[in-house]
């Protein structure tokens, strides 16, 4: 695989599985010879198989799984690469909301070439058929790229109108897209995303590297954006914990991680003491199904889950570091 500062992939992902062994090594071939931005646009299949009840669950562990493979292989080698994650199903994408990505290099494993979306520009059709040089496109069975946009309006498991979500958001990393991600395909109106005003950090570790506020803003709204263009997103500063969630009845759902869990039932007690009903909390798994290949390669398994373990704190540690190597004095 050529180097670029660009690329997208296309997986056809089953939500019943782990990713399989093309799937894995194309995403770590695509980490190694990307140095800036990696898009993987994913598409289900299985969805008939899926109940209500598991649906959400299997698909943000399916969405934790790529972003460790792809994570961890640039781990290995030290890279900043940007990596993202769209689950195109969902993202009411169309035609013309692909330009940015159309000239980029595109690539995908042959199985998957004739699942990918026939709105899709010919560019990225005719990429991805140079990717996998054994795959063919059935020109006859490919619709004009004017078609609609994604085609499953509605979510394949228990979702709300209005769903909230909150942190500090800094340095928008693994574990935040994660959690961004479900919070989305949780919600099929409203996101509302309380983000910790720069007040409530002061006694932050390296608060010195914080990002400021209106640049975390900025990150989380264009990340939702590129998930799920289609949904209303609200974004609210935190200067307590509460934040929207203590007096918008109408949030019905909170997603959280397991280890919020136990404090965000405070929200719901507080909501009662205002006369509001409880929402649902959803807790994600920061915790990615190992690949068949990777369950007898400790060396990745390590890198992948060191991927979805970082944290903010670690990267602000990271770059005070390199400042203090940046300001030492040669000798």
């Amino acid at each position: 695989m050529d180097h670029a500062p660009q690329r997208n992939l296309f997986l056809l992902v089953d939500l019943d599985s782990p990713l399989s062994q093309a799937h894995t090594d194309l995403l770590r071939a695509a980490a190694d010879s990307t140095f800036d931005e990696l898009t993987v646009f994913i598409s289900l299949e299985g969805i008939e198989r899926i109940s209500r009840e598991t649906g959400w669950t299997q698909m943000q562990r399916r969405v934790a799984e790529i972003y460790a493979v792809a994570a961890g292989q640039a781990l290995q080698r030290d890279s900043l690469l940007k990596i993202d994650v769209v689950p195109l199903d969902f993202s009411a994408y169309a035609a013309e909301d692909m330009e940015p990505y159309a000239r980029l290099p595109t690539a995908a494993i042959s199985k998957d070439i004739q699942a990918a979306p026939e709105w899709w520009p010919s560019e990225m059709r005719d990429s991805m058929s140079r990717s996998s040089p054994e795959a063919s496109i059935d020109r006859a069975a490919v619709a004009s790229t004017n078609c609609a946009s994604s085609t499953r309006a509605a979510t394949p498991w228990t979702a709300y109108p209005h769903v909230a979500v909150g942190g500090t958001f800094d340095h928008l990393h693994v574990g935040h897209k994660i959690l961004l991600t479900a919070t989305a395909l949780a919600a099929t109106k409203r996101v509302v995303c309380g983000i910790s005003a720069d007040a409530l950090l002061e006694k932050k570790k390296y608060k010195q590297l914080l990002e400021p506020y209106r640049q975390r803003e900025l990150n989380v709204l264009l990340f939702l954006r590129k998930i799920r263009k289609a949904l209303i997103v609200e974004l609210a500063p935190l200067t307590e914990p509460c934040g929207p969630t203590a007096v918008d009845a109408s949030i019905g759902a909170l997603v959280v991680s397991h280890e919020t869990l136990e404090g965000s039932r405070a929200l719901n007690v507080r909501r009662e003491e205002n006369g509001l009903a409880p929402m649902q909390l959803m807790p994600i798994d920061l915790i990615a199904t190992p690949s068949s290949a990777d369950r007898t390669r400790p060396m990745h398994a390590s890198a992948e889950n060191t991927a979805l373990k970082i944290s903010s704190t670690a990267i602000r540690a990271a770059l005070a570091e390199k400042q203090q190597r940046g300001s030492r004095p040669l000798r």
